[in-house]
């Protein structure tokens, strides 16, 4: 294969990954240019979950998201919580749950996450107005699994549709590099060997076209297509002459990387999830950078207001960095919950 067609070739295989990293980098420093008002509650009306969501966004992870609920509803006085030593925690319903009015418009998104968080409520408190945690059916175990696994594909359903459409022109543009690759080289090499390359480049195409709704196939599905593609492309690499087989390989790596990792990594925010990051944001770095004395006024001010922040900082990842602050700080326990509070739940 002629030198220049080698270097050309070199540099549109670089494209691809180049061109997704640049988009992923202007994702990330949207997200830290957001702007950052004072906040010292997380925003009015919102749930964990709502949080949780605008917070990570599409990578939003929802396995532990019982415990902040728990706080949430009891702290709203839609259920009471009590210690029982042999069944757990004993959760009960005090009234139904209803959504909470929000002070940004994001209707859609809001009423979907709350539909998830009612469903689960509903599961938990089916078969009557008591709940005891660690006496739960299967079916809870159940209702459980389909709540983490709705609330993260809410997550994933509302990505913003600039990072939909950029992130699916990467993942067009690496598998047209691919295939031209492909084309170019069979075309310098000759043989029908080359007929073999269909089965990477189905493998890239049914990796993006089937859905990680059920996390067994997202388990499976990689490792199944990376066989799929990857042992005919070793047998054509094998059998092709050293540069043509090199351009194969590079063109495989990179928009395999392309395919797989980094075009469903960018995360470029609509300026309505913008503003809500960057109010998530403020508070958490509120409650991170606050001396104990302003905490100990906004106390004053609002007896409750560690237990109406509390759900917030488990979904925030930070309820073990404030313990040390409100350690020091004389609370009162809340009405809501018989035991001990701080050494069951808090942290």
């Amino acid at each position: 294969m002629h030198i220049a067609v080698i270097f050309i070739c070199s540099v549109a295989i670089a494209v691809p990954p180049i061109v997704a990293s640049i988009l992923i980098f202007y994702g990330k420093n949207k997200l830290n240019k957001a702007i950052r008002p004072l906040e010292f509650y997380p925003p009015r009306g919102y749930s964990p979950i709502d949080v949780l969501c605008g917070y990570y966004g599409f990578r939003a992870k929802a396995h532990a998201l019982l415990n902040p609920l728990m706080l949430y509803w009891a702290d709203r006085g839609i259920i009471s919580i009590e210690e029982d030593c042999k069944r757990g925690l004993k959760l009960t319903k005090l009234k139904e749950l209803e959504m909470p009015d929000g002070d940004i418009k994001d209707e859609r998104e809001r009423t979907v996450n709350y539909n998830t968080e009612k469903k689960l409520f509903d599961d938990i408190f089916g078969n009557g107005d008591v709940f005891y945690t660690l006496a739960a059916s299967g079916a809870y175990d159940t209702a459980q699994k389909n709540f983490v696994e709705q609330c993260e594909k809410t997550a994933r359903d509302n990505k913003s549709h600039i990072s939909k459409v950029t992130s699916k022109s990467i993942f067009i543009c690496a598998l047209l590099v691919f295939i031209t690759l492909c084309v170019v080289v069979g075309i310098s090499v000759g043989g029908p060997i080359y007929a073999a390359m269909l089965f990477p480049i189905i493998g890239m195409i049914a990796c993006r076209a089937i859905p990680n709704d059920d996390k067994t196939m997202a388990v499976i599905k990689y490792p199944f297509f990376a066989v799929w593609g990857g042992a005919p492309l070793c047998a054509v690499i094998a059998l092709t002459p050293f540069s043509e087989g090199m351009l194969l390989l590079a063109a495989a790596v990179s928009c395999g990387l392309t395919v797989y990792i980094f075009s469903d990594r960018i995360d470029i925010r609509s300026e309505k999830d913008l503003e809500l990051y960057g109010r998530i944001c403020a508070f958490k770095e509120f409650l991170l950078d606050a001396e104990i004395d302003r905490l100990e006024t906004l106390i004053e001010e609002n007896p409750n207001y560690y237990y109406d922040i509390l759900p917030f900082c488990y979904v925030l990842k930070i309820t073990d960095k404030l313990k040390s602050k409100f350690d020091r700080i004389a609370l009162d326990g809340p009405g809501w919950y018989l035991g001990d509070l701080r050494n069951t739940l808090m942290f």
